[in-house]
């Protein structure tokens, strides 16, 4: 099975750009079977579940996705809790949350599982206190997350949550299938410190503590999951550790095209050939 995979779609900030049309096409071209997104794919639950339908009917290809922090926000707790709107994509078939797929590749079968993730300040700077780091605030700037994702009111027991279902699923696909079966988790959130952004800019230091968790590499190098795929934080890697290949293909916004390739900066489809990943399983 072929996947064209990327993160960080953010259709809303990138309105502008045919992004989704252009991805569609780039799958079809590429004979793709499926399209794996990790996350950050608008900033509200029905416009996100909306495009993961148009992206699928226009491709002709099968999509899976997990939600991203942004995907998560709500304006108005009153109106729509965090809760809530997880449970939203809890319920929609192409969210890979709570419903791990096992598929047919061209050598056997293979599992996809996928969540949010979450952070636990392990790739912050040690220099700073768990309680400064909880504060989500440094040099008047404020990750918005605080402001409207309710989960930041215990990031570390939510990190729990999201490494504990990661975790289940894993130890059930490994007690069924054993541990030759090749396995795709993506998460949102990155699992290893070399996707963080560089301590030479300064204010990263600190702000590194909610792009994801050590933890989570930990637990995908342990239960030897083959393809780690994750976002967030709009840069373009890849990684190996042991037998996971880790892969972190933002698209990012359209403000930051420019960092990849300055001349660039501005030509979607250029965006997109450098940053979609394929994998053939």
């Amino acid at each position: 099975m072929k996947f064209a995979v990327i993160s960080d779609l953010h259709l809303d900030i990138n309105k502008e750009y045919p992004v989704l049309d252009r991805l569609a096409e780039m799958a079809a071209a590429g004979r793709a079977d499926g399209i794996l997104i990790a996350g950050d794919i608008t900033e509200h639950v029905s416009e996100s579940i909306s495009a993961m339908e148009q992206l699928e009917q226009k491709s002709g290809c099968r999509v899976f996705y997990v939600p991203g922090n942004h995907d998560l926000w709500s304006g108005d707790f009153s109106q729509l809790t965090t809760e809530e709107i997880y449970a939203r994509y809890e319920a929609d078939p192409r969210c890979l949350t709570g419903k791990p797929q096992i598929l047919q590749g061209k050598d056997g079968v293979f599992a996809l599982i996928g969540d949010v993730g979450w952070y636990d300040y392990s790739f912050a700077n040690p220099r700073f206190s768990e309680t400064e780091l909880e504060q989500m605030n440094r040099d008047g700037r404020t990750w918005q997350d605080k402001l409207k994702n309710q989960w930041t009111a215990d990031n570390l027991q939510r990190m729990k949550i999201q490494s504990g279902k990661l975790e289940m699923r894993l130890a059930q696909i490994r007690s069924r299938y054993g541990t030759d079966l090749p396995v795709i988790v993506m998460t949102h959130m990155i699992p290893v410190r070399e996707f963080c952004v560089p301590e030479e800019r300064t204010m990263w230091q600190y702000f590194n503590a909610y792009l994801g968790s050590a933890h989570l590499g930990e637990l995908f190098e342990r239960y030897r999951v083959s393809y780690s795929i994750s976002g967030h934080v709009h840069y373009r890697k890849e990684a190996i550790h042991g037998a996971t290949r880790y892969l972190c293909p933002c698209l990012g916004y359209h403000s930051e095209w420019k960092l990849y390739n300055e001349a660039h900066g501005t030509d979607l489809d250029w965006q997109l050939i450098n940053t979609l990943h394929w994998i053939e399983i």
